[in-house]
């Protein structure tokens, strides 16, 4: 007899794709400073909004989409939607992918 799969709630209300790889090709690029990992800066950005909590980032393997000077994104909640984040995007547009404000 097989055990039965079991489910557990969790705080997020979102979850986050980053391209591992696409990352480690840069030197940082994000933050005021631009010297933050996307992944960094945007969990100071949550932080600062009251979203740390609520979002889950995971980076990933490849993709598939290798951009020049930039990170390739998926919000969970839009799969059909992939974004391209360049170096020195202000968080404030990336929030917007990640946690759109209501409208």
């Amino acid at each position: 007899m097989t055990k039965p799969i079991l489910s557990r709630a969790t705080p997020w209300k979102n979850v986050v794709l980053l391209c591992g790889k696409c990352a480690r090709k840069l030197d940082g690029g994000y933050g005021p400073k631009r010297r933050d990992t996307l992944r960094s800066a945007l969990r100071g950005a949550l932080k600062e909004t009251g979203h740390r909590r609520d979002v889950r980032i995971v980076e990933t393997k490849c993709m598939g989409i290798c951009p020049k000077k930039a990170v390739t994104l998926i919000n969970a909640s839009h799969p059909e939607t992939i974004s391209v984040v360049p170096v020195g995007t202000k968080m404030a547009e990336v929030m917007e992918l990640v946690v759109p404000t209501a409208t």
